[in-house]
This record gives structure tokens, C-alpha cells and sequence, in this order.
């Protein structure tokens, strides 16, 4: 009997810009926040177990006003249910790649830019920071792919060990992509034609302009380093941006000023 995969949501019991320090390229609205139901995965059995997936987003930098190569220093991505009652922990990769401006994710082709991964255990509702280095060219566009495990080979077809991406349903400039070879989804395809629209997928890239160069601490960008680059860093943690995450771990903290001071030190290139 021929098996049958179907894509599913997780059984329940803008685009933004910032300071000069960092850019951040996401297409959710609200981007701090994963609810239940907006993340969905290819699975199957009794009980439901995923199969491999593939979660993305591309990311035009002309969009985002950058205008030279850009190099990612972190990625986020949300998830709203990892489960694994059968096995004791899964391995979640980050990859980049490069595609053409304009463009929606693509079917992979050779190894990507840059690539991280996380040994992790059961979560749900949170979102994750990856440390990952990757630079794309100036004119082009990021695509960032969340990868699963496929929890079938890993623990049994039918044992209950699922992993679906989180998200939310508060908006999105452009579309959250999926695929799947259990599911018969070669290449990624936007989760509105599974009947989807309202899963927007938490998956953000943070990283700089000038292929990781350039001068951070220049918050003003006057081109040169002054009391006020103090006081608009000021600002934005005050305020709560993570424009002043100068250490990239996604909060705010002391560890940020004390980053943010070392790179004025040092000053500009």
C-alpha cells in the first residue's frame, strides 16, 4: 500500500528595518510573537509524526535599502511544537543561500553560503537564535531554509515526533514557502496553496551591509563617531530596538552597551 503524507498544522491541547548597527529582514508583522496553529509541516501515521521539511524565505536587499554585499550574523525562526516522545533530541539547520533579486525561495543547488545547526529536546511557542555567517552579493536576494529531521526515519513512522515551524497569522509582506519529498514538494512552494494563507513562518535574518564591514557604531551615520552615536544607542535600547543588539543574541542587554562601546573604541574603518 502506497503511503499518503499530507501537510498539517500541529495538533493543540513587515517588514522592519533598524538602526545602522544591524538590518534586520523579515516579513512578518509582528515578529515576536508564535501562535498555535500557524506552523504546519508534512506528516503522517497514527500518531502524527513529520517527515522531512524544508521551511524558507527570500529576502530582496534592495528592499531593506541595502545597496552592498550583506553578511548575516544571526537567523531567527520560530517554533510552535517540537515533540519528540521517542527520541532524545533532533538536529535543526539553518542555511543560506543566494537567489536572484526578486525572487522566491528555489530548489537548492550546490552547498549554501552559510550553515548552522542546533542539538535541541522538546519546545514550544518560542523562537530561536542562531549565531550563522553568510554573505550574499549586492543586487540579489537572501533565502533562508529552516531544516527538519525527517522524525519518521528518525523514530518510527508512527511515533509521535513532530517538529512544526512557528509563526503567527498577524501579517506578512510576502509569502512562507514549505517542501517536502514525502509530500511529493520538490520545490518550495508557498503554504497559501495547501490551503495555508494564514501561516506566516518566524524566519528573520540579522546581519549588515558591506560584506560585514562598514562602522556599527556609527548608530547617527554622520561618518564619524561622537557623543551623539551614545545617545542614539541610548535611545534604541531605552526603547527597546534591536538595533542596539550588538552582541546578536536577540535582548537587550549590558553585554549590548559593553559591544557597542568596544566597536566605538576601535572606531571606524
Amino acid at each position: 500500500m502506497q503511503k499518503k503524507y499530507v501537510f498539517a498544522t500541529a495538533a493543540v491541547a513587515g517588514l522592519a528595518t533598524a538602526a545602522s548597527a544591524q538590518t534586520r529582514l523579515s516579513h512578518n508583522l509582528e515578529e515576536t510573537v508564535v501562535t498555535a496553529g500557524a506552523g504546519i509541516a508534512c506528516a503522517g501515521g497514527t500518531p502524527q509524526t513529520t517527515t522531512d521539511n524544508f521551511w524558507s524565505r527570500s529576502f530582496t536587499l534592495a528592499d531593506y535599502g541595502v545597496t552592498e554585499d550583506f553578511t548575516v550574523s544571526s537567523v531567527e525562526f520560530g517554533v510552535e511544537n517540537l515533540s519528540l516522545p521517542t527520541v532524545i533530541e533532533t538536529t535543526i539547520t539553518v542555511d543560506l543561500y543566494e537567489v536572484p533579486a526578486g525572487s522566491a525561495p528555489l530548489a537548492p543547488v550546490g552547498a549554501p553560503l552559510g550553515s548552522a545547526s542546533i542539538l535541541t529536546t522538546d519546545r514550544a511557542l518560542e523562537i530561536i537564535t542562531l549565531d550563522i555567517d553568510g554573505t550574499v552579493s549586492a543586487g540579489t536576494a537572501l533565502m533562508v531554509e529552516v531544516v527538519s529531521e525527517d522524525l519518521q526515519a528518525l523514530g518510527g513512522e508512527s511515533s509521535g515526533n513532530v517538529f512544526f515551524i512557528g509563526g503567527n497569522s498577524f501579517g506578512q509582506t510576502a509569502p512562507s514557502y514549505v517542501r517536502s519529498a514525502a509530500c511529493g514538494i520538490f520545490d518550495p512552494t508557498d503554504v497559501a496553496d495547501f490551503g495555508f494563507p494564514d501561516a506566516h513562518f518566524l524566519i528573520i535574518a540579522v546581519g549588515e551591509g558591506g560584506g560585514g564591514g562598514g562602522c556599527p557604531a556609527d548608530i547617527d551615520g554622520d561618518g564619524s563617531l561622537t557623543i551623539f552615536d551614545f545617545l542614539a544607542f541610548q535611545t534604541l535600547f531605552d526603547s527597546g530596538d534591536l538595533g542596539a543588539d550588538f552582541d546578536g543574541d536577540g535582548v537587550l542587554t549590558i553585554f549590548d552597551f559593553l559591544e557597542f562601546q568596544t566597536q566605538f573604541d576601535a572606531g571606524c574603518p
